[in-house]
């Protein structure tokens, strides 16, 4: 699985919504269970799974699907 892939399955698992709601620009607010403690639990899965770790810096830019799968190549090199 890609790290688009990757990130649309814990969204849906954290968010509790299909896979097929969540794009490539979905954002915060888009998801009504996408407050700012599920995009607390976001993150954190992400950097687990990844094994890496976000800046406050980069935190504070990850707004949609996108910005996640970003930050997570510019980290793994992929």
């Amino acid at each position: 699985m890609n790290i688009y892939g990757q990130v649309i399955r814990i969204m849906a698992e954290i968010l509790k919504v299909n896979e097929e709601q969540i794009g490539e620009d979905t954002a915060i607010g888009d998801i009504p269970t996408w407050d700012s403690l599920s995009h607390l639990s976001i993150i954190s899965t992400i950097e687990k799974e990844f094994g890496i770790q976000f800046t406050p810096d980069v935190v504070m830019d990850l707004e949609d699907v996108s910005d996640f799968v970003n930050a997570i190549e510019d980290r793994v090199g992929k």
